[in-house]
């Protein structure tokens, strides 16, 4: 009877404490880390393994298209806390990527949105970018923390209504990340 204990522990135990998929990358200037959010796809989407280690995120595509052709896409990031030590809330992660997008996006439209909750409770601060004018995509993107990591989880379009039909794919992301323990 122990031992089969012992081997249901041994099946149900990586994936709760597998909450970041870590993997060490060759590249031209020596070893790339990447950190991810493990998470089940939600219904109608698969994961793209050439897209999530060329952009170092896990990307999700709609079935049926890449990542790369698609008009709406589904990423989810993580962000060892060590490797960058300034940051020391995520309220202060929130706030240089918003700098960021600001810097690198001009006359981008940055508009906070209600928390959104994930099945197992984890809040997610969440914040819209449009594109307005300007060239480029609209995002909703949420942010958590979990454990030594910062999580960044985003749907991207290339259109308003894009990102609309797809309000319900990013609510199943969210809900498809179990926190580590």
């Amino acid at each position: 009877m122990r031992s089969l204990v012992a081997f249901i522990l041994c099946l149900v135990a990586p994936a709760a404490f597998a909450a970041i998929e870590k993997f060490a990358m060759p590249s031209d200037s020596g070893v790339m880390f990447q950190w991810w959010p493990k998470v089940t796809p939600p219904r109608g989407w698969h994961h793209d393994e050439g897209s999530s280690r060329h952009f170092a995120f896990n990307a999700l595509a709609p079935d049926g298209s890449t990542f790369s052709k698609a008009e709406t896409v589904l990423y989810a990031q993580a962000s060892y806390k060590p490797r960058i030590p300034q940051v020391k809330s995520l309220a202060a992660f929130v706030a240089n990527d918003l700098e960021q997008q600001r810097a690198s996006s001009p006359g981008i439209s940055i508009t906070p949105e209600p928390t959104l909750h994930s099945r197992s409770g984890l809040a997610f601060r969440v914040v819209r970018f449009e594109a307005g004018k300007a060239a480029g995509a609209w995002e909703r993107v949420a942010y958590a923390e979990d454990g030594e990591y910062f999580l960044t989880f985003a749907v991207s379009s290339h259109s308003p209504a894009g990102l609309k039909s797809s309000a319900a794919a990013f609510q199943q992301l969210l809900d498809g990340y179990t926190p580590g323990p």
